[in-house]
């Protein structure tokens, strides 16, 4: 193209790119043999297909119900799945209860992913900041970047996002005039991806102190809480921080089916202040005028039927027994020098390396694991551009989803094989 000729697109498709998973998904394809311990994919024996067999079954017997649920749905989502889970969500305290939330304050989008891309498209425009934690679902950071926002990531610890980091930030930015510009705070609540870990319930009220107290100064942003992961806790998990919004004026707070159903019915819902949800919805009335009516309906009876939550105890003790038999041969393999967090639930784990290790795409830890057969998340994906870590990153996502005993195992000792080598390597040349 000459220069100084206009681009053919737009400034948001030249700022999008494809998923980093993309690349990855593509070498396990491309490699014979390769166990991918990246895919984040759930356990592919306990997807419920019992389930959704006699509920369907149920419903195309009645040609009334059929047709219907074959129809047009709309863009909202249906009303009667929205009731569901406004009665569900109550019953289960993820509300304040003096929020006044109802079925009119839902939105049904195609996973959750779609619900954090509506927020970001009806939230955010070029030059806006969003706020999140470091490291934090890579995903998201190309929604983000879409609509042309500025990212800055927060230190966590074990315990997720530190308080006290969210508000000397939020100083800092006031210091040099550009806390207009912070629209949103992402925060994942439950067993993070990459991390695994919990916000703790202590710092939950805190940090919805903190947007209040700076809401009320002049600057209103919006915490879009991700609790993807919060039905797959392995222990009782904490209230989420929807519930400290008493005025349902600062939070969206999404879930997704994808992890604790099945992925193939691309369900999610978002929760959260009226003329947020309004706007989202008008924005996804142009993406598609509503998410798939015939899986909605199905959706509504195998949550109404039980089903959903007799699904949801059996996956928390698949993922908790997987888990730990990850965590198991991690510490019988793994060089010494080498450490991680035990997740709180999901089916993530984190691995850090020594410092001087490199285990980015570009890095020699990378190069050895693919041409031992197998293949992780580089660490350095997870983060936000502002972040050194990611340029270089001693950390690895592992996720034990999918992968059958066998290949958990057989991955995980390849993994711990070829870190074993490069150390013994690295010994032996300095």
């Amino acid at each position: 193209m000459k220069s100084g000729w206009p681009s053919r697109f737009s400034r948001a498709a030249a700022r999008t790119h494809p998923p980093q998973i993309s690349w990855l998904m593509a070498h396990a394809l491309e490699t014979p043999g390769l166990i991918s311990l990246a895919a984040g994919f759930v356990d592919q024996q306990s997807l419920p297909h019992e389930a959704f067999s006699s509920e369907l079954a149920a419903l195309m017997a009645e040609p009334v119900q059929a047709r219907a649920m074959l129809q047009y749905g709309s863009t909202q989502g249906d009303p009667g799945l929205r009731r569901a889970l406004a009665e569900r969500l109550a019953a289960e305290g993820v509300f304040h209860p003096g929020a006044g939330i109802d079925e009119s304050h839902f939105i049904v989008g195609s996973g959750s992913q779609q619900i954090l891309y509506l927020a970001a498209e009806a939230m955010l425009d070029e030059g806006d900041i969003v706020l999140l934690e470091a490291p934090t679902y890579f995903v998201v950071l190309g929604a983000f970047q879409t609509r042309g926002a500025r990212t800055i990531g927060l230190d966590v610890d074990e315990g997720g996002l530190i308080p006290e980091q969210l508000e000397a930030c939020l100083e800092r930015l006031q210091n040099e005039g550009e806390l207009g510009r912070v629209k949103m705070l992402y925060v994942m609540s439950y067993a993070t991806n990459p991390q695994g870990v919990t916000l703790r319930a202590e710092r939950r009220p805190r940090i919805i102190e903190l947007l209040r107290a700076w809401r009320e100064k002049g600057f209103p942003i919006l915490l879009l809480e991700d609790a993807a992961y919060r039905r797959l806790s392995f222990e009782e998990p904490p209230a989420p921080l929807k519930q400290y919004d008493d005025r349902n004026d600062l939070v969206v707070y999404t879930e997704s089916f994808s992890k604790s159903l099945s992925p193939g019915l691309r369900l999610g819902f978002g929760v959260g202040p009226k003329d947020v949800i309004a706007k989202m919805i008008d924005v996804k009335g142009n993406h598609d005028f509503g998410s798939s009516h015939f899986n909605q309906t199905l959706l509504r009876r195998v949550l109404t039927a039980g089903a959903f939550d007799r699904h949801v105890e059996t996956l928390r003790g698949v993922y908790r027994r997987k888990c730990a038999a990850a965590l198991e041969v991690l510490g019988e393999t793994m060089p010494g020098e080498a450490h991680w967090t035990p997740p709180t639930g999901g089916f993530y784990i984190w691995v850090t390396l020594p410092p001087e290790m490199d285990a980015g795409p570009e890095g020699e830890v990378f190069r050895r694991a693919v041409e031992d057969k197998v293949l992780y998340v580089p660490g350095c994906l997870c983060y936000s551009p502002d972040r050194p870590e990611s340029e270089r990153s001693p950390c690895m996502r592992l996720s034990y989803g999918q992968i059958s005993d066998d290949d958990l195992r057989e991955g995980c000792r390849r993994l711990a094989a070829a870190l074993s080598s490069l150390t013994h390597e690295a010994g032996r040349s300095a």
